[in-house]
Protein backbone atom coordinates (compact mmCIF):
# COMPACT_ATOMS: atom_id res chain seq x y z
CA UNK A 1 0.00 0.00 0.00
CA UNK A 2 1.36 3.44 -0.96
CA UNK A 3 0.95 6.50 1.26
CA UNK A 4 -0.59 8.50 -1.57
CA UNK A 5 -3.52 6.13 -1.25
CA UNK A 6 -4.52 8.03 1.89
CA UNK A 7 -3.86 11.38 3.48
CA UNK A 8 -4.81 13.37 6.58
CA UNK A 9 -7.11 16.39 6.27
CA UNK A 10 -7.54 18.74 9.27
CA UNK A 11 -10.54 21.09 9.55
CA UNK A 12 -9.84 24.85 9.49
CA UNK A 13 -10.64 25.15 13.22
CA UNK A 14 -8.28 22.24 13.98
CA UNK A 15 -11.05 20.46 15.86
CA UNK A 16 -11.41 17.48 13.50
CA UNK A 17 -9.07 15.27 11.47
CA UNK A 18 -10.12 12.82 8.76
CA UNK A 19 -8.17 10.36 6.67
CA UNK A 20 -9.01 10.40 3.00
CA UNK A 21 -8.77 6.88 1.65
CA UNK A 22 -8.54 5.69 -1.92
CA UNK A 23 -9.19 2.03 -2.54
CA UNK A 24 -6.86 0.00 -0.29
CA UNK A 25 -6.46 -3.67 0.39
CA UNK A 26 -5.04 -3.47 3.88
CA UNK A 27 -3.61 -1.13 6.46
CA UNK A 28 -1.98 -1.58 9.86
CA UNK A 29 -2.62 0.22 13.10
CA UNK A 30 1.03 1.25 13.26
CA UNK A 31 0.87 2.82 9.81
CA UNK A 32 -2.18 4.90 10.71
CA UNK A 33 -0.70 5.85 14.08
CA UNK A 34 2.54 6.97 12.45
CA UNK A 35 0.56 8.89 9.82
CA UNK A 36 -1.34 10.88 12.44
CA UNK A 37 1.76 11.40 14.53
CA UNK A 38 3.60 12.67 11.51
CA UNK A 39 0.91 15.33 11.03
CA UNK A 40 1.20 16.33 14.70
CA UNK A 41 -2.21 14.94 15.66
CA UNK A 42 -1.97 13.75 19.24
CA UNK A 43 -5.37 14.43 20.88
CA UNK A 44 -8.84 13.06 20.48
CA UNK A 45 -7.75 10.08 18.37
CA UNK A 46 -10.60 7.60 17.96
CA UNK A 47 -8.84 4.32 18.70
CA UNK A 48 -11.94 2.26 17.98
CA UNK A 49 -12.15 3.80 14.49
CA UNK A 50 -8.48 3.00 13.86
CA UNK A 51 -9.08 -0.64 14.84
CA UNK A 52 -12.14 -0.81 12.60
CA UNK A 53 -10.13 0.50 9.62
CA UNK A 54 -7.48 -2.15 10.23
CA UNK A 55 -10.05 -4.92 10.45
CA UNK A 56 -12.16 -3.68 7.52
CA UNK A 57 -10.17 -1.44 5.18
CA UNK A 58 -12.36 0.79 2.99
CA UNK A 59 -12.80 -0.62 -0.50
CA UNK A 60 -13.91 2.68 -2.01
CA UNK A 61 -12.76 6.26 -1.81
CA UNK A 62 -13.92 7.65 1.51
CA UNK A 63 -13.10 10.11 4.32
CA UNK A 64 -13.17 8.76 7.87
CA UNK A 65 -13.15 10.89 11.03
CA UNK A 66 -10.25 9.64 13.13
CA UNK A 67 -9.68 12.45 15.64
CA UNK A 68 -11.94 15.01 17.29
CA UNK A 69 -11.05 17.74 19.76
CA UNK A 70 -13.09 18.90 22.73
CA UNK A 71 -15.10 22.06 22.14
CA UNK A 72 -14.69 24.78 24.76
CA UNK A 73 -17.67 25.45 27.02
CA UNK A 74 -18.34 29.16 27.18
CA UNK A 75 -19.14 30.68 30.55
CA UNK A 76 -22.67 31.80 31.41
CA UNK A 77 -23.42 35.46 31.94
CA UNK A 78 -24.17 36.59 35.45
CA UNK A 79 -27.79 37.31 36.32
CA UNK A 80 -29.61 39.97 38.30
CA UNK A 81 -32.11 38.34 40.63
CA UNK A 82 -34.62 40.80 42.07
CA UNK A 83 -35.96 40.13 45.55
CA UNK A 84 -38.63 42.79 45.12
CA UNK A 85 -41.14 42.99 42.25
CA UNK A 86 -40.43 45.75 39.73
CA UNK A 87 -43.85 45.63 38.08
CA UNK A 88 -46.75 47.93 38.94
CA UNK A 89 -49.36 45.30 38.11
CA UNK A 90 -51.89 44.50 40.84
CA UNK A 91 -52.44 40.85 41.75
CA UNK A 92 -56.04 40.20 40.74
CA UNK A 93 -56.63 38.08 43.85
CA UNK A 94 -55.56 41.00 46.07
CA UNK A 95 -57.63 43.56 44.19
CA UNK A 96 -60.26 44.95 46.55
CA UNK A 97 -61.70 47.65 44.28
CA UNK A 98 -61.89 48.45 40.58
CA UNK A 99 -59.86 51.54 41.52
CA UNK A 100 -56.93 49.33 42.58
CA UNK A 101 -54.99 49.79 39.34
CA UNK A 102 -51.30 49.85 40.25
CA UNK A 103 -49.09 48.56 43.03
CA UNK A 104 -46.15 50.89 43.59
CA UNK A 105 -42.93 48.82 43.83
CA UNK A 106 -41.89 49.61 47.39
CA UNK A 107 -38.99 48.76 49.69
CA UNK A 108 -38.13 49.50 53.30
CA UNK A 109 -34.80 50.76 54.57
CA UNK A 110 -32.36 47.86 54.85
CA UNK A 111 -34.27 45.58 52.47
CA UNK A 112 -32.22 43.64 49.98
CA UNK A 113 -33.50 44.70 46.57
CA UNK A 114 -31.53 42.41 44.29
CA UNK A 115 -28.46 40.24 44.12
CA UNK A 116 -26.03 39.40 41.35
CA UNK A 117 -25.55 35.75 40.52
CA UNK A 118 -21.92 35.66 39.32
CA UNK A 119 -20.90 34.70 35.81
CA UNK A 120 -19.07 31.45 35.17
CA UNK A 121 -15.64 31.23 33.54
CA UNK A 122 -16.45 28.25 31.35
CA UNK A 123 -14.14 25.37 30.44
CA UNK A 124 -11.35 25.54 27.82
CA UNK A 125 -11.31 23.05 24.97
CA UNK A 126 -8.49 21.24 23.12
CA UNK A 127 -7.91 20.71 19.40
CA UNK A 128 -6.52 17.61 17.68
CA UNK A 129 -2.99 19.00 17.96
CA UNK A 130 -3.35 19.06 21.76
CA UNK A 131 -3.51 22.85 21.82
CA UNK A 132 -5.84 24.63 24.26
CA UNK A 133 -8.88 26.30 22.72
CA UNK A 134 -9.93 29.26 24.83
CA UNK A 135 -13.51 29.58 25.94
CA UNK A 136 -15.45 32.84 26.27
CA UNK A 137 -16.01 33.70 29.94
CA UNK A 138 -19.47 34.96 30.94
CA UNK A 139 -20.10 38.64 31.48
CA UNK A 140 -20.92 40.36 34.75
CA UNK A 141 -24.26 42.24 34.58
CA UNK A 142 -23.84 45.96 34.10
CA UNK A 143 -25.69 47.23 37.14
CA UNK A 144 -24.79 49.82 39.74
CA UNK A 145 -26.19 51.20 42.95
CA UNK A 146 -28.07 54.41 42.20
CA UNK A 147 -29.80 56.96 44.37
CA UNK A 148 -30.52 55.84 47.94
CA UNK A 149 -29.13 52.34 47.44
CA UNK A 150 -25.85 50.64 48.32
CA UNK A 151 -23.98 47.61 47.00
CA UNK A 152 -22.44 45.04 49.34
CA UNK A 153 -19.58 43.37 47.48
CA UNK A 154 -19.30 40.53 49.97
CA UNK A 155 -22.96 39.64 49.63
CA UNK A 156 -23.18 40.75 45.97
CA UNK A 157 -26.43 42.43 46.94
CA UNK A 158 -28.10 45.82 46.50
CA UNK A 159 -29.78 47.29 49.60
CA UNK A 160 -32.22 50.17 50.18
CA UNK A 161 -30.95 53.09 52.27
CA UNK A 162 -34.43 54.59 52.72
CA UNK A 163 -38.10 53.66 52.45
CA UNK A 164 -39.44 54.41 49.00
CA UNK A 165 -40.31 53.50 45.43
CA UNK A 166 -38.07 51.01 43.69
CA UNK A 167 -37.02 51.87 40.15
CA UNK A 168 -34.50 50.66 37.56
CA UNK A 169 -33.14 53.36 35.29
CA UNK A 170 -29.95 53.84 33.25
CA UNK A 171 -28.60 50.50 34.50
CA UNK A 172 -28.94 51.64 38.11
CA UNK A 173 -31.21 50.53 40.94
CA UNK A 174 -32.76 53.52 42.72
CA UNK A 175 -35.12 54.16 45.60
CA UNK A 176 -37.21 57.31 45.34
CA UNK A 177 -38.79 58.68 48.53
CA UNK A 178 -41.56 60.37 46.53
CA UNK A 179 -44.19 58.91 44.20
CA UNK A 180 -45.59 61.63 41.95
CA UNK A 181 -48.82 61.76 39.97
CA UNK A 182 -48.62 64.43 37.26
CA UNK A 183 -52.26 65.42 37.19
CA UNK A 184 -55.58 64.31 38.67
CA UNK A 185 -55.92 60.91 40.25
CA UNK A 186 -57.86 58.75 37.78
CA UNK A 187 -58.27 55.18 36.58
CA UNK A 188 -54.81 55.22 35.03
CA UNK A 189 -53.33 55.30 38.54
CA UNK A 190 -56.26 54.33 40.76
CA UNK A 191 -55.92 54.06 44.53
CA UNK A 192 -52.43 54.58 45.92
CA UNK A 193 -50.65 52.87 48.82
CA UNK A 194 -46.99 53.78 49.24
CA UNK A 195 -44.27 53.36 51.86
CA UNK A 196 -42.84 56.83 51.11
CA UNK A 197 -44.49 60.18 50.31
CA UNK A 198 -47.02 60.94 47.57
CA UNK A 199 -47.47 64.14 45.56
CA UNK A 200 -50.56 64.58 43.37
CA UNK A 201 -50.32 67.55 41.01
CA UNK A 202 -54.04 67.72 40.50
CA UNK A 203 -57.28 66.72 42.22
CA UNK A 204 -58.40 63.62 44.10
CA UNK A 205 -61.94 62.79 42.91
CA UNK A 206 -64.70 61.05 44.84
CA UNK A 207 -64.18 57.43 45.77
CA UNK A 208 -60.39 57.22 45.68
CA UNK A 209 -58.09 56.16 48.52
CA UNK A 210 -54.56 57.45 49.02
CA UNK A 211 -52.33 56.01 51.74
CA UNK A 212 -48.70 56.92 52.44
CA UNK A 213 -46.29 56.12 55.26
CA UNK A 214 -44.75 59.55 54.67
CA UNK A 215 -46.47 62.78 53.58
CA UNK A 216 -49.30 63.34 51.12
CA UNK A 217 -49.35 66.56 49.10
CA UNK A 218 -52.29 67.43 46.85
CA UNK A 219 -51.86 70.49 44.64
CA UNK A 220 -55.57 70.66 43.86
CA UNK A 221 -58.72 69.76 45.78
CA UNK A 222 -60.02 66.60 47.40
CA UNK A 223 -63.61 65.44 46.98
CA UNK A 224 -65.31 62.57 48.85
CA UNK A 225 -62.09 60.57 49.07
CA UNK A 226 -59.91 59.07 51.81
CA UNK A 227 -56.35 60.23 52.52
CA UNK A 228 -54.19 58.67 55.22
CA UNK A 229 -50.59 59.69 55.92
CA UNK A 230 -48.09 58.61 58.54
CA UNK A 231 -46.54 62.06 58.19
CA UNK A 232 -48.35 65.27 57.21
CA UNK A 233 -51.10 66.02 54.70
CA UNK A 234 -50.96 69.19 52.58
CA UNK A 235 -53.95 70.10 50.38
CA UNK A 236 -53.51 73.34 48.44
CA UNK A 237 -57.16 74.03 47.64
CA UNK A 238 -59.21 72.15 50.19
CA UNK A 239 -61.64 69.32 50.71
CA UNK A 240 -65.28 69.28 49.66
CA UNK A 241 -66.28 65.97 51.15
CA UNK A 242 -70.06 65.65 50.84
CA UNK A 243 -69.98 64.09 54.30
CA UNK A 244 -67.82 61.19 53.06
CA UNK A 245 -64.26 62.54 52.89
CA UNK A 246 -61.79 61.41 55.54
CA UNK A 247 -58.33 62.95 55.99
CA UNK A 248 -55.97 61.56 58.64
CA UNK A 249 -52.34 62.42 59.36
CA UNK A 250 -49.87 61.23 61.96
CA UNK A 251 -48.43 64.74 62.07
CA UNK A 252 -49.90 68.02 60.72
CA UNK A 253 -52.71 68.75 58.28
CA UNK A 254 -52.41 71.96 56.24
CA UNK A 255 -55.40 72.68 54.07
CA UNK A 256 -57.10 75.52 52.21
CA UNK A 257 -60.63 74.85 53.48
CA UNK A 258 -62.73 72.02 54.91
CA UNK A 259 -66.34 71.40 53.92
CA UNK A 260 -68.31 68.38 55.16
CA UNK A 261 -65.36 66.14 55.95
CA UNK A 262 -63.67 64.27 58.77
CA UNK A 263 -60.14 65.54 59.37
CA UNK A 264 -57.77 64.27 62.07
CA UNK A 265 -54.23 65.47 62.72
CA UNK A 266 -51.80 63.78 65.10
CA UNK A 267 -50.32 67.22 65.82
CA UNK A 268 -51.70 70.52 64.45
CA UNK A 269 -54.46 71.36 61.98
CA UNK A 270 -53.93 74.53 59.92
CA UNK A 271 -56.91 75.74 57.89
CA UNK A 272 -56.16 78.72 55.68
CA UNK A 273 -59.81 79.68 55.30
CA UNK A 274 -62.89 78.11 56.92
CA UNK A 275 -63.98 74.74 58.32
CA UNK A 276 -67.65 74.12 57.56
CA UNK A 277 -69.93 71.38 58.91
CA UNK A 278 -67.05 69.00 59.54
CA UNK A 279 -65.58 66.82 62.26
CA UNK A 280 -62.07 68.09 62.95
CA UNK A 281 -59.63 66.66 65.48
CA UNK A 282 -56.10 67.85 66.25
CA UNK A 283 -54.14 66.34 69.11
CA UNK A 284 -52.45 69.71 69.67
CA UNK A 285 -54.02 72.81 68.08
CA UNK A 286 -56.46 73.96 65.41
CA UNK A 287 -55.82 77.25 63.59
CA UNK A 288 -58.28 78.78 61.14
CA UNK A 289 -55.99 81.61 60.14
CA UNK A 290 -58.26 83.64 57.86
CA UNK A 291 -61.62 81.96 58.25
CA UNK A 292 -64.31 80.64 60.51
CA UNK A 293 -65.42 77.41 62.13
CA UNK A 294 -69.10 76.90 61.37
CA UNK A 295 -71.13 73.81 62.27
CA UNK A 296 -69.87 70.34 63.08
CA UNK A 297 -67.45 69.63 65.90
CA UNK A 298 -63.83 70.66 66.35
CA UNK A 299 -61.67 68.95 68.97
CA UNK A 300 -58.15 69.98 69.96
CA UNK A 301 -55.59 69.03 72.56
CA UNK A 302 -55.04 72.51 73.97
CA UNK A 303 -56.09 75.38 71.71
CA UNK A 304 -58.41 76.51 68.92
CA UNK A 305 -58.05 79.83 67.09
CA UNK A 306 -60.30 81.24 64.36
CA UNK A 307 -61.68 84.50 63.05
CA UNK A 308 -65.19 83.54 64.14
CA UNK A 309 -66.90 80.54 65.73
CA UNK A 310 -70.44 79.79 64.54
CA UNK A 311 -72.38 82.32 62.45
CA UNK A 312 -75.22 84.83 62.49
CA UNK A 313 -77.66 82.05 61.54
CA UNK A 314 -76.74 80.45 64.88
CA UNK A 315 -75.71 77.17 63.28
CA UNK A 316 -74.96 74.74 66.14
CA UNK A 317 -71.18 74.48 66.45
CA UNK A 318 -69.14 72.43 68.91
CA UNK A 319 -65.63 73.28 70.11
CA UNK A 320 -64.05 70.78 72.49
CA UNK A 321 -60.61 71.18 74.04
CA UNK A 322 -58.80 68.41 75.87
CA UNK A 323 -61.25 65.81 74.61
CA UNK A 324 -61.79 64.07 71.27
CA UNK A 325 -65.51 64.60 70.76
CA UNK A 326 -65.69 61.96 68.06
CA UNK A 327 -64.25 59.31 70.40
CA UNK A 328 -66.40 60.56 73.27
CA UNK A 329 -69.55 60.17 71.17
CA UNK A 330 -68.49 56.66 70.19
CA UNK A 331 -67.91 55.83 73.86
CA UNK A 332 -71.43 57.03 74.66
CA UNK A 333 -72.90 54.80 71.95
CA UNK A 334 -70.89 51.83 73.20
CA UNK A 335 -72.09 52.52 76.74
CA UNK A 336 -75.70 52.53 75.54
CA UNK A 337 -75.16 49.29 73.64
CA UNK A 338 -73.42 47.71 76.63
CA UNK A 339 -76.29 48.73 78.92
CA UNK A 340 -78.83 47.15 76.56
CA UNK A 341 -76.78 43.93 76.39
CA UNK A 342 -76.56 43.76 80.18
CA UNK A 343 -80.36 44.14 80.44
CA UNK A 344 -80.76 41.40 77.84
CA UNK A 345 -78.42 39.15 79.83
CA UNK A 346 -80.47 39.64 82.99
CA UNK A 347 -83.65 38.58 81.15
CA UNK A 348 -81.93 35.48 79.76
CA UNK A 349 -80.64 34.56 83.22
CA UNK A 350 -84.16 34.85 84.65
CA UNK A 351 -85.54 32.64 81.87
CA UNK A 352 -82.88 30.05 82.70
CA UNK A 353 -83.71 30.13 86.40
CA UNK A 354 -87.44 29.74 85.66
CA UNK A 355 -86.82 26.69 83.47
CA UNK A 356 -84.57 25.14 86.14
CA UNK A 357 -87.29 25.56 88.78
CA UNK A 358 -89.76 23.81 86.46
CA UNK A 359 -87.35 20.94 85.89
CA UNK A 360 -86.86 20.43 89.61
CA UNK A 361 -90.59 20.56 90.26
CA UNK A 362 -91.75 18.38 87.32
CA UNK A 363 -88.77 16.04 87.19
CA UNK A 364 -88.17 16.87 83.54
CA UNK A 365 -89.04 19.54 80.99
CA UNK A 366 -91.49 19.11 78.14
CA UNK A 367 -90.14 18.90 74.58
CA UNK A 368 -91.06 22.53 73.94
CA UNK A 369 -89.42 23.63 77.20
CA UNK A 370 -86.24 21.70 76.35
CA UNK A 371 -86.00 23.56 73.03
CA UNK A 372 -86.52 26.84 74.88
CA UNK A 373 -83.75 25.89 77.33
CA UNK A 374 -81.31 25.15 74.49
CA UNK A 375 -82.09 28.47 72.85
CA UNK A 376 -81.69 30.28 76.17
CA UNK A 377 -78.23 28.81 76.77
CA UNK A 378 -77.10 29.60 73.22
CA UNK A 379 -78.40 33.18 73.42
CA UNK A 380 -76.77 33.70 76.83
CA UNK A 381 -73.42 32.45 75.50
CA UNK A 382 -73.58 34.82 72.50
CA UNK A 383 -74.68 37.67 74.75
CA UNK A 384 -71.71 37.18 77.10
CA UNK A 385 -69.29 37.18 74.14
CA UNK A 386 -70.79 40.45 72.88
CA UNK A 387 -70.52 42.03 76.35
CA UNK A 388 -66.86 40.99 76.56
CA UNK A 389 -66.08 42.48 73.13
CA UNK A 390 -67.83 45.75 74.00
CA UNK A 391 -65.93 45.98 77.28
CA UNK A 392 -62.61 45.42 75.47
CA UNK A 393 -63.47 48.18 72.98
CA UNK A 394 -64.24 50.53 75.84
CA UNK A 395 -60.85 49.76 77.44
CA UNK A 396 -58.97 50.59 74.25
CA UNK A 397 -60.69 53.94 73.76
CA UNK A 398 -59.40 57.12 75.31
CA UNK A 399 -61.16 60.37 74.51
CA UNK A 400 -58.71 62.55 76.42
CA UNK A 401 -56.18 64.53 74.38
CA UNK A 402 -53.85 67.37 75.29
CA UNK A 403 -53.39 69.28 78.52
CA UNK A 404 -55.92 71.77 79.91
CA UNK A 405 -53.39 73.82 81.88
CA UNK A 406 -52.71 76.28 79.04
CA UNK A 407 -55.77 75.47 76.94
CA UNK A 408 -57.84 78.20 75.33
CA UNK A 409 -60.33 79.04 72.58
CA UNK A 410 -59.76 82.34 70.78
CA UNK A 411 -61.98 84.21 68.31
CA UNK A 412 -60.49 87.31 66.68
CA UNK A 413 -63.97 88.46 65.66
CA UNK A 414 -66.99 86.63 67.09
CA UNK A 415 -68.11 83.62 69.07
CA UNK A 416 -71.75 83.28 68.12
CA UNK A 417 -74.66 81.97 70.13
CA UNK A 418 -75.53 78.25 69.87
CA UNK A 419 -71.86 77.37 70.16
CA UNK A 420 -71.08 74.60 72.65
CA UNK A 421 -67.63 74.92 74.21
CA UNK A 422 -66.08 72.12 76.23
CA UNK A 423 -62.89 71.98 78.27
CA UNK A 424 -62.51 68.34 79.30
CA UNK A 425 -65.66 67.41 81.23
CA UNK A 426 -66.78 71.05 81.56
CA UNK A 427 -69.20 72.34 78.92
CA UNK A 428 -70.63 75.83 78.33
CA UNK A 429 -73.41 76.70 75.90
CA UNK A 430 -72.90 80.20 74.49
CA UNK A 431 -76.26 81.99 74.56
CA UNK A 432 -75.28 85.39 73.14
CA UNK A 433 -72.74 86.60 70.61
CA UNK A 434 -69.32 87.70 71.91
CA UNK A 435 -66.78 89.81 70.02
CA UNK A 436 -62.98 89.61 70.18
CA UNK A 437 -62.81 87.21 73.10
CA UNK A 438 -61.08 84.08 74.27
CA UNK A 439 -62.22 81.35 76.64
CA UNK A 440 -60.22 79.44 79.25
CA UNK A 441 -60.84 76.98 82.07
CA UNK A 442 -60.33 78.59 85.48
CA UNK A 443 -60.90 76.58 88.67
CA UNK A 444 -63.35 74.23 86.99
CA UNK A 445 -65.28 77.05 85.30
CA UNK A 446 -65.22 78.14 81.66
CA UNK A 447 -64.49 81.87 81.61
CA UNK A 448 -64.92 84.34 78.72
CA UNK A 449 -62.33 87.13 78.55
CA UNK A 450 -61.61 89.99 76.18
CA UNK A 451 -58.61 89.62 73.90
CA UNK A 452 -55.73 91.96 74.64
Amino acid sequence: MQQEEYKVIVSPDKMEAVIHFSSVDSVTEQVLSDLLKGEGITFGIKEEVIRMLVEEPPLTEVEVLVAKGIEPVDGENGRIIFDKPMTMEVDQEEKASFRDIIAIPSVSKGDRIARIEPHTSGVPGKNVFGEAVQQKPGKTPNLRAGKNTTYDEKEAGFYAEIDGQLSYKDRAIQVQPLFEVRGDLDLHTGNLDFIGSIAIRGNVPTGYKVKAAGDITVYGMVEAAELSAGGSVHISDGVSGLGKARITAGEDVRIGYINQAVVEAGQDLFVENSALHSQCVAHRSVYCQKGNIIGGTTSAGNRVEAQSIGNRMHTPTGIYIGVNKKVEEKQMKLNQTLKAKMEQKEKLVQIGKSLERKRLKQGELSAKERITSLRQRSSLENNEEEIYELAEQMKSMNSSIGDLDDAYLKAVKNIHAFTNVGFGKYVLRVDVDHTDVHMILDSGEIVIKANR
